[in-house]
């Protein structure tokens, strides 16, 4: 299901006929970047996917993340193409990415809960985490279930509710002296957060800091993180060699995405 749209007035904006099949109205081009989303919903909703999907395709700008989040919809269920999962998680991973709750919300349940997928527990926290603080309840309640239920020591807890109630000095606060103790978990969630740029100024740099010294106590989520940036170039110089060791270390513990990343790299 699509999260989050508005309804109203969707089936009354003037929709101009294409003169070709393949090419779209030009009033859709013209169009602000909200109300080509609504106009791409509408095509969903009338089951015309094919040309949904190449309006959420030609949607830039502001509305970039919600249209990629919209595309991975019609991967995942398989709605006017062949389903291909792969495919879905690379655009909710994109739309997460730049910006979209939905996105982030979604990818956390499919870690969480999916059946075509092994839960990956570190990976679902960090988009449902993501969700929650962009303002999703139903993320920050299911964040607050995982937690009543989790093995976490006190101070961990502390920083998480901490976040979800949007106080993000107090949380990073107790997550730096957490971090200055060595506890490599602290360090996984502070990077994170530096890394996302939610609630605090982004800073890939610190980021990469951070998951460096997670990854050499052991954390398998910080060896995913880190390499990941070596393999993109993105709060790292690009490094396929070290991407490769950080990887394998991780999928040596049984991380699902570094086992993911390690196949698409061959």
């Amino acid at each position: 299901m699509l999260r989050s749209w508005p309804l109203m007035a969707i089936f009354c904006i003037p929709f101009a006929q294409a003169t070709d099949v393949n090419e779209l109205p030009d009033d859709f081009y013209s169009a602000q970047p909200s109300v080509q989303l609504f106009k791409a919903y509408a095509e969903f909703k009338m089951a015309n996917y094919d040309t949904a999907q190449r309006m959420w395709m030609s949607i830039d700008g502001s509305a970039r993340a919600e249209a990629r989040f919209n595309l991975g919809i019609l991967y995942d269920d398989g709605l006017g193409v062949e389903a291909d999962l792969e495919q879905a998680l690379a655009y909710y991973r994109e739309a997460a990415l730049a910006g979209s709750r939905s996105a982030s919300y979604r990818l956390g349940l499919l870690y969480l809960r999916d059946p075509r997928m092994a839960t990956d527990i570190d990976e679902a926290r960090y988009w449902l985490y993501r969700a929650a603080l962009a303002g999703d309840t139903d993320a920050a309640a299911l964040l607050q279930g995982m937690n009543e239920h989790s093995t976490q020591d006190d101070g961990m807890q502390k920083a998480e509710a901490l976040l979800l109630d949007g106080e993000s000095d107090q949380a990073v606060a107790v997550l730096t002296q957490l971090t200055e103790q060595g506890d490599a978990a602290a360090m996984n969630r502070l990077a994170w957060i530096y890394e996302s740029g939610v609630h605090v100024e982004k800073d890939l740099g610190r980021a990469a800091e951070l998951f460096l010294q997670a990854a050499q106590l052991g954390d398998a989520g910080s060896q995913y993180a880190l390499g990941v940036m070596l393999m993109t170039g993105v709060g790292l110089d690009k490094d396929s060699d070290q991407a490769k060791h950080w990887l394998k270390q991780a999928a040596a513990q049984g991380h699902v995405s570094a086992k993911r990343a390690l196949r698409e790299m061959r």
